[in-house]
């Protein structure tokens, strides 16, 4: 019993916190659907078919659709909003021994789903990212350090820009007690001066060679993952200088130490965070003190995101690598290419130049292999599995190879 309860203890802490509470929201919606249609016997449609539970869902995400568990300020919900919620019902129903409600017989995504969440997607306008920002939205902010939090918050954007940082990785934010990222902390913070690592007391911080950021835990489960960046010869925008002001600024607080967060920030005679709407509203003022015709954004447009994004933005305009701007992002697929924005003047630049550079080029010939019409490998074969299954059918109707094949 004790193995069963340590076991328990260990998948909980699978997923964080808010995962938790997320599924726990969705299932308590579901509950309340189920007393509104008169399951409340049957939660878990033990008594129905495959294909009536797959219905049973549709109907429940068309009640999520309306809104009609959310507050007066949601009309309609967005599919990927409705989407979560029914895998998290899903969830809920593996995690009680019961088969998942939304896959068929083929284990996919029952059809009816899938095309009422197409029809959802088609219906809700295209969602509203986060606009990449560049670099002199933090020059235009470092102007303004003339209190000790807007001085934090410069060196805070222009020191997390070098990184592509998350905001939770170094601000405070909402439920960050639920989060699965780490907050940095100062002895996340290291320096090297030609190879040789440097205290954070040293005289010259700020004239180390290289700064390297140590990521304890991230929302990818990569952990202890380091990632260093070499000083620039800008004397603002460098990660050097701007990660020494802000170890250095901490380090004066009373009562720091090494585990302290970067967000610290000592005022109202005590340590207190910067905090992402802190964050946001800085970002505000200094895209609005450069001005729409210049940057082409609006305040509304940008969010704490649009740093990360920003800087994905930047080394892309700056002709770096793919794989290095996955490595500085810490992106384990090519989920950066969202942050990639196409409506970017400099996206394009040289692009149609460079389309002239083959003027001409010629076609190989086919090769046309000779098959036996008996071979069930071709395509569109009736014994093909993938025919097969794209025409429907039960497992058992699939085809299957003998024991004995020309063809294996």
């Amino acid at each position: 019993m004790a193995d069963l309860n340590a076991a328990e203890v260990a998948r909980q802490a699978a997923v964080s916190g808010k995962t938790h509470d997320d599924q726990a929201r969705a299932f308590r919606r579901w509950n309340e659907w189920c007393s509104q249609v008169g399951l409340d016997e049957d939660r878990f449609l033990d008594f129905f078919s495959r294909y009536e539970r797959i219905r049973l869902l549709g109907a429940f995400a068309m009640a999520m659709r309306e809104g009609r568990f959310s507050g007066p300020a949601y009309v309609t919900l967005a599919e990927s909003t409705i989407r979560g919620t029914i895998s998290y019902v899903a969830q809920t129903f593996r995690d009680n021994d019961r088969p998942n409600p939304t896959k068929d017989e083929d284990g996919d995504l029952g059809r009816v789903l899938s095309r009422q969440f197409r029809a959802f997607r088609n219906q809700y306008p295209k969602p509203k990212q986060q606009k990449a920002l560049p670099i002199c939205v933090l020059s235009e902010m470092a102007k303004n350090t003339s209190t000790e939090t807007k001085k934090a918050i410069s060196q805070l954007a222009i020191a997390a820009f070098f990184f592509a940082c998350r905001s939770c990785e170094y601000l405070s934010v909402p439920q960050a007690e639920k989060r699965r990222t780490d907050i940095l902390r100062l002895r996340n913070i290291r320096f090297l001066s030609d190879g040789i690592e440097i205290s954070h007391d040293h005289p010259e911080l700020h004239s180390a060679t290289l700064v390297s950021v140590t990521f304890v835990w991230q929302k990818s489960d990569e952990k202890d993952e380091t990632v260093n960046q070499y000083a620039t010869l800008d004397p603002l925008l460098c990660p050097v200088r701007q990660w020494a002001a802000v170890v250095r600024r901490i380090r004066s607080y009373p009562g720091s130490n090494d585990d302290t967060r970067v967000s610290a920030i000592w005022r109202f005679v005590r340590m207190e965070h910067i905090t992402s709407k802190e964050m946001i509203s800085a970002l505000e003022d200094a895209v609005a003190a450069i001005g729409y015709d210049k940057l082409g954004i609006q305040k509304g447009d940008i969010g704490t995101h649009s740093i990360r994004s920003g800087a994905a933005m930047a080394m892309f305009l700056g002709e770096c690598p793919v794989y290095v701007i996955m490595m500085i992002g810490r992106w384990s697929s090519d989920a950066f290419l969202r942050y990639i924005r196409r409506q970017v003047e400099q996206f394009s630049q040289n692009v149609s130049s460079r389309m002239l550079r083959f003027q001409f080029h010629r076609h190989v010939p086919d090769f046309d292999p000779t098959a036996s019409r008996l071979d069930p490998r071709q395509r569109n074969h009736p014994d093909n599995a993938e025919t097969r299954r794209n025409i429907g059918g039960s497992l058992a109707r699939q085809a299957r190879l003998p024991a004995f094949s020309l063809y294996n």
